[in-house]
């Protein structure tokens, strides 16, 4: 089977995207005992390393995501028959997990990423049959094991798109309802789960692993796994007809290196080498900004690659996901205030305490709010470069949105003064993007952020996204840079370049 076909039969399988006009061979994408099935769930998510959600196939011709369907069709919907435990086949399934979970501790057995043999899962359901005096019919029992075995692959029904590439997104609404999404397009899928308890008993073992757990005290878990998957989960108390709810980001690229920036055509090499260069040195102060999904994290992590092996990072973060391969690399997580409303630590707090802790750089997750932009300005100010998110629509309105930021955390100094403060401590502005018709991430637009002169925040452009599509393009907005010394010595001279580059025409 081809590699284009194999991707209309995935689409057809797990989403309302499919190819009407012709059947799907079910047979040929997935081997039978991981066939999409409901079940209660267990999980242990795949490590697939750090990474960034793009489009993997970029040396071939990408799927075009508008001729999206905005209705689902009846095949994507339809689930097979035996997918549906009877009564008993459910009671079964459970005393069958608790079996396997007294006798062979199924706690440890997935932490460790091992997976029990068949035959052991075989004879905790017959046990449990016997021990009951029940006898199922030989469709029934298998599809037990299967419900089982698939408990113990880490994502349950959500495994097979986990493992698809292309889902950069998993949005569950309800235990009827999952929706895929491919970039910012969102798709139907007909992977449910047998009913409302076991949706909510494969949130709280998610939740389990990670420490965490949801109830009304507690309506909102914001979370990440060591290999980047980062989920939300909200308590059904505060979502209306429909819950819990749960999203599961899934990053996409396979390591966090310069080069996988390219590969994934994120940006050309010029762009990567100035980028790298500035980081480096060691003198400037980064900001990536772009809305939610669009790689912003994952920039900083491959960027982070070029920290000298000598400094001291300090990473302030909501939710741990900076995890730099460093050897003088720490971190430090911000936590909510317990069901009394006291113990709760802060961003500013720790961005405080990061100036005790002698660091080369400092690090902040995401600037949410106004007393945490503040910190984090004030310590750039003072000799300590970082980098930074925020969400901005541009690179030019992130400046905007910083001074909005420090004006509310600063209500009584004047808008000069802030500007001011922001061109002290901000030395480039990275605008990520996605694609509507890709799905792929991109650099959209960099700027370098000068001096503070007669109430106007000096900006150089330096490049910028023209041209998007299976082959962008990239304009060199200025051949000079405020770091010519710096870049110069790294052989990168903006003067010799092309005014637009692409992957083909840079060197």
């Amino acid at each position: 089977m081809s590699t284009e076909s194999d991707k209309d039969s995935i689409l057809g399988l797990f989403s309302t995207r499919s190819t009407q006009s012709r059947p799907i061979d079910r047979s040929a994408i997935l081997p039978a005992p991981t066939t999409p099935a409901t079940t209660e769930t267990s999980e242990k998510p795949q490590s697939t390393g750090a990474t960034l959600p793009v489009n993997q196939n970029t040396g071939s011709r990408a799927m075009s995501t508008g001729a999206t369907s905005s209705r689902p069709s009846s095949q994507a919907l339809r689930q097979p028959s035996r997918s549906r435990l009877s009564p008993l086949a459910s009671t079964v399934l459970r005393e069958a997990r608790r079996e396997l979970g007294s006798d062979h501790n199924l706690q440890s057995v997935q932490d460790s990423g091992a997976l029990l043999q068949e035959a052991q899962i075989a004879g905790a359901v017959d046990k449990v049959l016997k021990r009951r005096g029940e006898a199922l019919d030989d469709i029934e029992r298998a599809n037990v094991i299967i419900h089982l075995q698939k408990d113990l692959m880490g994502w349950g029904v959500l495994q097979p798109l986990i493992d698809n590439r292309e889902v950069t997104d998993i949005h569950v609404y309800d235990y009827q309802t999952v929706v895929l999404q491919r970039g910012k397009v969102s798709e139907t899928t007909g992977i449910h789960w047998p009913n409302h308890a076991a949706y909510v008993s494969f949130i709280d073992r998610l939740l389990l692993r990670l420490g965490k757990s949801l109830s009304t005290q507690q309506h909102t878990v914001d979370a990440s796994f060591p290999n980047g998957i980062r989920l939300c989960a909200i308590h059904e108390s505060v979502c209306g007809a429909r819950g819990p709810l749960l999203c599961i980001r899934v990053p996409r690229v396979l390591e966090t290196s310069l080069e996988s920036l390219v590969t994934y055509q994120v940006a050309p090499p010029l762009i990567v080498n100035y980028l790298a260069c500035l980081m480096r040195s060691g003198r400037a102060t980064f900001i990536v900004a772009g809305e939610t999904g669009t790689g912003k994290t994952t920039l900083i992590k491959c960027l982070g690659t070029q920290f000298g092996p000598d400094e001291s990072i300090v990473a302030v973060e909501d939710t741990p996901e900076l995890n730099f391969q460093h050897p003088y690399f720490r971190s430090l997580v911000s936590r909510p205030a317990n069901t009394e409303g006291i113990g709760e630590v802060t961003l500013q707090e720790h961005i405080k305490t990061t100036l005790r802790m002698t660091p080369t750089r400092v690090i902040l997750g995401e600037m949410r709010t106004p007393y945490a932009a503040e910190a984090f300005l004030e310590s750039a100010q003072t000799g300590h470069v970082g980098m930074t998110t925020v969400h901005a629509r541009n690179a030019r309105e992130t400046l905007v949105r910083l001074e909005s930021l420090l004006g509310r955390a600063q209500k009584s100094v004047s808008v000069d003064i802030i500007r001011q403060q922001i061109a002290l401590a901000v030395d480039c502005v990275v605008w990520m993007f996605r694609e509507k018709g890709t799905g792929k991430v991109r650099m959209g637009e960099i700027i370098e952020v000068g001096h503070f002169v007669e109430g106007v925040i000096q900006v150089r452009p330096m490049f910028t996204l023209i041209k998007t599509g299976e082959r962008p393009m990239w304009r060199v907005d200025s051949w000079s840079s405020s770091f010519d010394d710096l870049l110069s010595e790294d052989g990168i001279y903006l003067g010799d370049s092309p005014q637009e580059i692409t992957f083909s025409n840079v060197g």
